[in-house]
C-alpha cells in the first residue's frame, strides 16, 4: 500500500475507531504479508574449528582401511597367528586433547614423514605391546597385568614392528604422494612429546588390533601442518583417480613380495587305470603300461594347474625337467 492515505481511507478509518470493528476493516490496497521462512541453523564450535573437510576426511578414511588390511598381513607374519586390524575412527580434534587421552607409560613413536614439514606420533597402547613381546619370545601371547616402562632388548623389538608399519603406510600414502617415514624418538610420557602446540587441530586414527588372546588400540596423529601442503590432494576425485595407476615403487613392492612366494612344481609322467585285485597283486619288477608314448612330451604342474610341457632327462646324477613350450590352455585330463 502507498505510504498517504487518501481522504477516503481516512474516514473509513476513524469510523472503524468510533464504532469499535477496527479489526474487520480492510483496504482494497493492503496485501497480507508472507511469513519469513525459517533458515536451518548448524552448531559451530569456534575452540574446535574443522580445518579438514568431510569430503578430505572420507578419503583418509578410505586409506587407512587399505591400511589397516595391510598392517593385518605385516603382524600375522610376524607374530606367526592370525592378526585383525580394523579402523576404528578418524576425527579432528586438538593436540592437547589427543595427549590426555593417552596412557602414562605408553609406546610413543614420533616419526617424520618427508619431506613434509613437520612430524607425527605413532603409539601403541601398552596391553598390546606386551602380549606382541610375549608372543615374540616364545610366549603363547599373554597380556601383562602390570604396565611398565619397556626395557631396551623390548624397545628394540617394537622398534622393528613400528618400522614395518611406517613403511606400510608408505605405501598406502603413495597415491598421495612419495613419502618417507623415519622414527625420530620414543618416548613414554605422553607430556613429554610436544610436535604441535595444543590448540592445534591433528588427524587422529584409531585401529583395533585383535588376536586370539588380547587386543589393543593403535594410533596414527597427524597434526594439520603436517598434512597442509598436501591436504589439496586428499579429495576423492584426486585419490579415485590414483587408484589405476602403480607407481614405479608399488611396481617394486610388488614384485619383491611374488619372488618370494614359493609354490610346487610337480611332473606327470602318465596315467594309468588299475583294478585293486591288480594293485594288490603287484611286484617287484612288473610294467605298467601308461597312457602316453615314450618320446612324448611331459605335462609340469605349477601349484596343481597344468602350464608348462618339457622332457624328462637327467643333469648329473639328478632327474630333471627341460621345458619345451608353454600351454595357454590346460590339457583335458590332467588335473
Amino acid at each position: 500500500m502507498s505510504d498517504i492515505l487518501s481522504q477516503e481511507e481516512v474516514d473509513a478509518l476513524l469510523s472503524a475507531v468510533s464504532s469499535g470493528d477496527l479489526a474487520e476493516t480492510s483496504f482494497a490496497a493492503e496485501e497480507e504479508e508472507e511469513p519469513e521462512e525459517e533458515i536451518p541453523l548448524s552448531l559451530y564450535d569456534f575452540r574446535r574449528p574443522d580445518r579438514v573437510s568431510k569430503d578430505q576426511m572420507r578419503t583418509l578414511q578410505n586409506l587407512h582401511e587399505g591400511y589397516a588390511r595391510q598392517f593385518s598381513t605385516t603382524l600375522t607374519n610376524f607374530l606367526r597367528t592370525f592378526v585383525e586390524t580394523e579402523l576404528v575412527s578418524v576425527d579432528q580434534l586438538t593436540y592437547s586433547e589427543f595427549v590426555m587421552s593417552i596412557s602414562n607409560p605408553s609406546c610413543i613413536y614420533v616419526f617424520k614423514m618427508e619431506p613434509l614439514e613437520g612430524s607425527a606420533i605413532f603409539e601403541i597402547n601398552p596391553s598390546l605391546v606386551f602380549y606382541i613381546i610375549d608372543r615374540l619370545f616364545g610366549g603363547l601371547g599373554r597380556p601383562f597385568e602390570v604396565n611398565r616402562e619397556l626395557t631396551m632388548i623390548e624397545q628394540n623389538v617394537i622398534n622393528k614392528i613400528v618400522q614395518r608399519g611406517l613403511l606400510d603406510l608408505r605405501t598406502v600414502w603413495e597415491h598421495i604422494g612419495s613419502f618417507t617415514p623415519k622414527i625420530e624418538t620414543y618416548e613414554t610420557n605422553p607430556q613429554f612429546v610436544q610436535i604441535a602446540p595444543p590448540s592445534e587441530t591433528v588427524i587422529l586414527i584409531s585401529l583395533e588390533v585383535r588376536m586370539q588372546n588380547a587386543s589393543g588400540l593403535m594410533s596414527i596423529c597427524f597434526p594439520y601442518m603436517v598434512l597442509e601442503s598436501v591436504i589439496t590432494n586428499l579429495s576423492v576425485e584426486n585419490w579415485m583417480s590414483s587408484q589405476g595407476q602403480a607407481t614405479p615403487e608399488t611396481r617394486e613392492i610388488m614384485e619383491q613380495e611374488i619372488a618370494d612366494v614359493c609354490l610346487d612344481v610337480s611332473t606327470v609322467i602318465g596315467k594309468t587305470t588299475l583294478t585293486i585285485r591288480d594293485l594288490l597283486q603287484l611286484q617287484r619288477g612288473d610294467v605298467i603300461c601308461l597312457d602316453k608314448p615314450q618320446d612324448s612330451d611331459l605335462i609340469v604342474q605349477i601349484g596343481g594347474k597344468t602350464k608348462l610341457a618339457g622332457r624328462a632327462g637327467i643333469i648329473g646324477r639328478k632327474k630333471a625337467v627341460r621345458i619345451t613350450s608353454i600351454l595357454e590352455q590346460e590339457v583335458p585330463g590332467c588335473e
